[in-house]
């Protein structure tokens, strides 16, 4: 049973083909970049939507806007191994998850829910399948998770680098289903989104993960009143969610991005309504 349930190697650009072969499994080739919306379509829908009764948040928000970008775009969709990208099957969104220790800030830890063929869900249903299952995390009872960590907390630490890092190969470039290892299935999806909102955070970059991480991390920022510029020069204070992305050279370039900021523009300010 693979990994990572992907189709037939794409067929790619000469820039493309020279990157897959120039960097490594992502060390370095990160991409940085912000972009600033107006809050005010998302709050009216959040606001919507709880006078509903569903327990919806800025982050599942833009989640399911990336969800609907990814399935638009399958060619950014995708998993990287032996040097070729490989369209993945499902949209899945991975949300990180703070889970705070009050014996001490250093053992604070983090882990995360990921939210299968995410574009085919709706914002509710969003909402409720991450309470459940970040409920079971932070209780340290999800079954698959949990298994993993536990497995990782008996390795003893002198070989615990190598032990990963081997996992993280056996599951990327051979696509071997590692669940005899504890190992949960393609862990992190096509995508990853943490935030720092709710802490007050307006601004900051997530690295990638290099041990099988997806090709592109998104940061939400804090909703925070911000000079806005207007067409005829005045200025004014709006509402502004400001997402910070990292994002992998070896997948995507200014192209894509410029491409996948426009339609994210539109679905979160202009077709915030219908998410």
């Amino acid at each position: 049973m693979p990994n990572v349930d992907h189709g037939a190697p794409l067929a790619i650009s000469p820039f493309r083909q020279m990157a897959t072969v120039t960097w490594d499994h992502p060390f370095d080739p990160s991409i940085y970049g912000f972009l600033d919306f107006d809050a005010g379509p998302l709050e009216a829908r959040l606001a919507e939507l709880r006078e509903q009764g569903s327990r919806v948040t800025v982050t599942h928000l833009v989640a399911r806007a990336l969800a609907l970008c990814l399935q638009r775009h399958p060619d950014l969709n995708v998993v990287l191994r032996r040097r070729r990208l490989y369209p993945r099957k499902r949209v899945d969104i991975f949300l990180q998850v703070a889970m705070p220790d009050p014996t001490g800030l250093g053992k604070t830890d983090l882990s995360g829910v990921k939210i299968v063929d995410c574009d085919k869900l709706d914002l509710a249903a969003i909402g409720r399948f991450c309470e459940e299952r970040i409920e079971l995390v932070r209780k340290r009872e999800d079954p698959e998770l949990q298994k993993s960590k536990n497995t990782i907390a008996k390795i003893p630490r002198f070989i615990l680098k190598g032990i990963v890092r081997f996992f993280a190969w056996c599951q990327r470039e051979p696509n071997w289903r590692m669940k005899w290892a504890g190992m949960p299935k393609d862990p992190f999806g096509s995508a990853m989104i943490t935030s720092l909102g709710m802490l007050g955070v307006e601004t900051a970059f997530a690295p990638l993960f290099p041990l099988g991480g997806p090709p592109m991390i998104i940061l939400v920022g804090a909703i925070k009143p911000m000079p806005i510029c207007l067409p005829d020069g005045s200025i004014v204070a709006r509402r502004t969610l400001r997402l910070c992305g990292t994002f992998d050279h070896r997948v995507v370039d200014g192209f894509h991005l410029a491409q996948l900021s426009k339609e994210l523009k539109q679905l979160l300010e202009v077709e915030a309504a219908t998410l």
